[in-house]
């Protein structure tokens, strides 16, 4: 795909790794909205902030496992 000017982009092992922290921030943040909407009754949003929150613990893990196969590959430990 470079023919159009695309490049994939690659991110340095810190980069990854704060992605993963911001992500599990993130996560914290809906975990206490969705508390919140629970104490308020608002299931509807409390589940929206469940669904969110596990979409950031899915980001977390997948940037955690890039930089764990990298380091396994280069052979860093």
């Amino acid at each position: 795909m470079s023919s159009i000017g695309f490049a994939p982009r690659h991110e340095s092992e810190m980069e990854q790794l704060r992605s993963a922290y911001r992500s599990m921030n993130d996560v914290t943040r809906n975990l206490a909205n969705a508390a919140r909407c629970l104490k308020e009754q608002d299931l509807r949003m409390a589940g929206h902030y469940l669904r969110a929150a596990e979409w950031h613990v899915a980001q977390a893990k997948q940037a955690i496992t890039v930089v764990g196969q990298t380091r396994r590959k280069n052979g860093k430990t």
